[in-house]
């Protein structure tokens, strides 16, 4: 928690030492294909660097994910740094790139013989992305893409589960200011 802590205060740094940074907000909704749920993100982001039509983001990112059977009920938040490249493809169409690190928060509530049961724990995340994103104004952009998504493994109850990988399809728009 502590190293992710210390690159959003670095990401944050960077951000406000840039001249006249540019903020982007954005949230996305996508598709997990193995798991067959949703997965949703938000993100806040600074333009750090600029050289022509090429641009360098660094962002922090939540996502969150949930699946439930039964009384059974299990939730994935994982938190990253991310590395975002945005080049010109054609017209108003870009496409961006990037990589992401972090934590994710794994949490399943249950009920046991002896009542109501949540069962917590965190892992490393990493995650990898890239798609297409149509300018549809000079504040407002349209994403398509996809997302890798890798969590390490998680103990609960004094045993080791297995989260995995994923890949999401995904569909956002993010906001400039």
């Amino acid at each position: 928690m502590k190293k992710l802590l210390s690159t959003l205060v670095l990401i944050t740094g960077l951000a406000a030492s840039a001249q006249a940074a540019t903020v982007i907000v954005g949230v996305d909704a996508g598709y997990l294909i193995d798991s067959e749920e949703e997965y949703l993100s938000a993100r806040l982001g600074f333009e750090v660097a600029r050289t022509g039509n090429f641009a360098h983001h660094l962002e922090f990112e939540v996502g969150y994910t949930d699946d439930k059977e039964g009384d059974i009920k299990a939730d994935l938040v994982p938190l990253t740094a991310n590395y975002r490249f945005t080049a010109p493809a054609s017209g108003q169409w870009s496409y961006y790139a990037g990589a992401g690190l972090g934590i994710a928060r794994a949490r399943i509530d249950g009920v046991s013989i002896f009542g109501p049961i949540t069962l917590r724990d965190e892992a490393f995340a990493v995650q990898a992305f890239g798609g297409f994103t149509y300018q549809a104004s000079p504040a407002v952009a349209l994403t398509v893409g996809a997302k890798y998504l890798w969590v390490d493994d998680v103990t609960f109850a004094s045993r080791r589960t297995e989260v995995g990988d994923d890949v999401a399809v995904t569909a956002g728009i993010s906001f400039r200011f």
